[in-house]
C-alpha cells in the first residue's frame, strides 16, 4: 500500500555513525572532489548494495523524480516550491551543482549544512565495504539518507545522466517525469534521440504515473508505448495543458496555464523564455498527479501561484547585474543554447548584445554559432580552466566557419585568455543599455561568476 501524507516509515536500526577524521574540519567534503565527477559507473549494483546495507532510506517518502536533457532543474525548482507552498516539507536533490555540493541536496529550500554532509558521507563510505561509490552515487546515497532523517514529506529528485542506470532512479518514485529530450551525453546514451529517450524511459516503472513534454510526436508515440509496455500510465504534458505567453521581462515572466482539471490563471515567475512555459506546465501536470496519487493535498490555484513566483534557480537566464544588464545562463547543448538566444532576442537589440561564450570540448554547437552572430554586435570566445574544456581557437574557429557562411550584418568575434579577461573587456566595452550574455554551460557560469 502506498504511504500516503503525514505517514512515516520507522527508521530501520543502522550502526553508530562513522567520527569525523583527525585534522581540517569538514574533511571528507574538501575531499569529495577526488572521487572525479566524471567517472560514471552505468551500472546500479555498487549503489544498491550500499542503500540496502543503508536500510534503504530512499524507500521511506514519496518522490518525484525528474529526467530529461533539458528542464530537469528548474522543473524540479517549480515542483518544490509549491510542494511548499502546500505546507509540505520538502527534500530537493539537483545535480549538477555550480559552486559547491550543498547545493544538491535542499530541505525546504535550505542547503545540507557542511557539518551534516561530512557526517553522512562518512556514513555512506562506511557501509560501501568493496563497493566503491561514484561523486554521483555517494551524493544521491547522502541525500536519501539526509532526506529520512529530516522526516521529508515528499522529496523531488534530478536524475544525473540517463535513467534506467541512474542511481536516483532507486527512490520510491510515486510520479516519474521526462523534460524532454535532445542530443547530448551521446557517449553514453546514444545518437539518436529516439535511443536517449529510451534510457530516460528506463525510470518508468508499473501503476506509476509518467508526465513528459517530448516533441516530436514520435518520440511522444515512442514514449506512450513504452509505458503501456510496462505498465505505466502515460500523460503527454503538451496534450493535458494549454500555455500562453502574457508578458516578459528581464526579470520575470508572465504566463497563463490552464489543464484539463483546473485553469490556474495567470503564473509568473522569476525564470524566464518559452522553455519555461513549457517547465511550469509540465511541472503543474507533476503535481497533479501527485496529488491524484494521494501524496498532497488539493493543489490549488493560490499555492501555485505563490510556489511558481518564489522558484528561482541560480543561472537560469538570471540577472545578476544591471548598466550593464549581465545575464547568466547554464545552457550547455545545442537545444538549450538556441533557446537562450530566443529569449534573449526578445529583451536586447542585437546592436546592443555581447555574448562571452565558452564551453566543454563534447559538447556540440549545431547551429548555435551561426544564429548567434545574428543576434549580437560582438561575441567573445575562451577556454575554461576545466581540463575538459573546448580550446579558445577551436571556438574561434566554430563561430569563424559560420560567419564566412553569412550575409549581412553578423557579429563581430574576438578570442579572450580565460573567464576573467572575456568578462572584463565584455564590461569594458559596454555602456549602460547593453545587455552581456555569459552562457556555456555550469562550469562557465561559476568561472564568470567570481570576476562579476
Amino acid at each position: 500500500m502506498r504511504q500516503t501524507l503525514g505517514e512515516r516509515v520507522a527508521l530501520m536500526p543502522i550502526p553508530m555513525n562513522v567520527p569525523s577524521p583527525p585534522g581540517a574540519p569538514y574533511a571528507r567534503v574538501a575531499r569529495l572532489d577526488a572521487r572525479t565527477p566524471s567517472r560514471m559507473n552505468l551500472s546500479l549494483e555498487n549503489i544498491s548494495a550500499v542503500l540496502a546495507r543503508m536500510g534503504d532510506p530512499q524507500r521511506r517518502y514519496p518522490a518525484i523524480l525528474v529526467a530529461g536533457t533539458n528542464g530537469k532543474g528548474s522543473v524540479t525548482t517549480y515542483v518544490s516550491a509549491v510542494l511548499g507552498a502546500l505546507g509540505l516539507k520538502v527534500g530537493t536533490y539537483y545535480s549538477p551543482h555550480i559552486f559547491r555540493p550543498h547545493e544538491r541536496i535542499r530541505v525546504d529550500g535550505g542547503e545540507i549544512p557542511s557539518c551534516e554532509l561530512d557526517r553522512l558521507i562518512g556514513m555512506v563510505d562506511g557501509h560501501s565495504r568493496g563497493h566503491r561509490l561514484t561523486y554521483f552515487e555517494c551524493l544521491t546515497a547522502v541525500a536519501a539518507r539526509y532526506f529520512s532523517e529530516q522526516r521529508v514529506d515528499a522529496a523531488v529528485f534530478e536524475v544525473g545522466l540517463g535513467g534506467r542506470l541512474d542511481a536516483t532512479n532507486l527512490v520510491n518514485a510515486v510520479v516519474t517525469v521526462i523534460t524532454g529530450i535532445s542530443h547530448d551525453h551521446r557517449e553514453h546514451l546514444g545518437r539518436t534521440k529516439r535511443r536517449i529517450l529510451a534510457e530516460k524511459l528506463g525510470i518508468a516503472r508499473e501503476g506509476t504515473p509518467l508526465a513528459a513534454q517530448l516533441a516530436p510526436r514520435s518520440l511522444g508515440a515512442q514514449a506512450a508505448e513504452w509505458c503501456a509496455r510496462v505498465g505505466a500510465p502515460f500523460h503527454p504534458v503538451g496534450d493535458e495543458t494549454s500555455t500562453s505567453l502574457v508578458a516578459l521581462s528581464p526579470e520575470r515572466m508572465s504566463v497563463r496555464v490552464r489543464t484539463r482539471r483546473r485553469d490556474y490563471g495567470v503564473l509568473e515567475t522569476r525564470m524566464i523564455g518559452r522553455a519555461q512555459m513549457r517547465n511550469v506546465a509540465t511541472a503543474i501536470r507533476a503535481l497533479e498527479l501527485f496529488e491524484e496519487a494521494g501524496h498532497a493535498p488539493r493543489i490549488d490555484a493560490a499555492a501555485v501561484r505563490a510556489g511558481i513566483s518564489s522558484a528561482v534557480l541560480a543561472g537560469r537566464f538570471q540577472s545578476v547585474a544591471s548598466s550593464p544588464r549581465v545575464i547568466i545562463d547554464v545552457s550547455h547543448n545545442e537545444e538549450s543554447y538556441l533557446a537562450a538566444l530566443e529569449t534573449l532576442r526578445r529583451i536586447s537589440p542585437r546592436e546592443r548584445t555581447t555574448i562571452v561564450f565558452g564551453a566543454l570540448a563534447h559538447k556540440e554547437l549545431g547551429a548555435f554559432p551561426a544564429r548567434a552572430l545574428g543576434a549580437a554586435r560582438e561575441i567573445i570566445v575562451t577556454a575554461l580552466r576545466d581540463p575538459r574544456s573546448a580550446s579558445a581557437e577551436r571556438l574561434g574557429r566554430d563561430f569563424g566557419g559560420a560567419h564566412s557562411t553569412l550575409a549581412g550584418t553578423r557579429a563581430c568575434v574576438r578570442i579572450a585568455r580565460g573567464v576573467g579577461q572575456a568578462v572584463h573587456e565584455a564590461r569594458r566595452g559596454a555602456d549602460a543599455l547593453d545587455t552581456i550574455l555569459i552562457m556555456g554551460s555550469h562550469v562557465m557560469v561559476e568561472e564568470a561568476a567570481r570576476f562579476l
